[in-house]
């Protein structure tokens, strides 16, 4: 009885052994082989052409992929996937846009955001130009400007100092005691009569006590 069948599906194509249609998905396929091999029981050589029918197959799947032939479900699939994308972006412009940024953020490395860079002190005419325009900026501005001012000047300096290859903590220790020689030399001007004329007439006092310190910071910048 069992050579009998075997002789029967030696003449019987691969498809008709696994009992599927040409063109079957790999998954249809791959579950007929389950289901033939657990009815083909103890029989070896059922089993055998079994397995053999099922690489048949796949390496036939393998090369309908590799020269560009495709199923029909696999079209008709394609279709119905073009048909879908069509009639979202016609009626749901909004989840188009949505899965077009979707797309684009796996791209980021076409679009990637420019690099922000921090300004640069190494040109010694950059650094004078900069500090007088910090110390223009003390003089016309209201006095409420000018802890801001003095404290912009205080980071740029320590700034330049890392740059320089010094470490953090020195550099602040440098860029606050620079700081604090600048307004306690503005101090002693606040009391001197002449300058207490000036102040009368044209600068405030607060402005007396910060252009010192903002002149030592930039000198620091400048020389260090």
């Amino acid at each position: 009885m069992d050579s009998n069948s075997s002789k029967n599906n030696s003449e019987k194509s691969p498809y008709e052994i696994l009992g599927v249609k040409e063109g079957a998905a790999f998954e249809d396929i791959q579950k007929a082989r389950d289901i033939k091999v657990e009815e083909a029981g103890e029989d070896l050589i059922l089993k055998a052409k079994i397995e053999s029918s099922f690489d048949q197959l796949l390496m036939g799947s393998l090369k309908a992929r590799q020269s560009g032939n495709v199923s029909y479900e696999a079209v008709n699939a394609s279709k119905k996937e073009k048909q879908i994308n069509q009639f979202t972006n016609n009626n749901f412009p909004l989840i188009s846009q949505l899965k077009n940024l979707s797309n684009n953020s796996k791209n980021s490395n076409q679009y990637s955001l420019p690099k922000i860079t921090p300004p640069s002190f190494e040109n010694l005419s950059i650094k004078i130009s900069v500090g007088l325009l910090f110390l223009i900026l003390l003089l016309i501005s209201p006095d409420s400007n000018n802890r801001l001012l003095l404290s912009i000047s205080t980071l740029i300096l320590t700034y330049t100092q890392i740059k320089s290859g010094k470490r953090f903590i020195g550099s602040l220790g440098w860029s606050v005691t620079f700081l604090s020689i600048g307004l306690i030399f503005g101090g002693f001007l606040e009391t001197n009569s002449f300058i207490q004329e000036i102040s009368n007439n044209s600068l405030t006092i607060q402005k007396i006590q910060s252009v010192p310190a903002m002149i030592i910071l930039w000198l620091g910048v400048i020389l260090l």
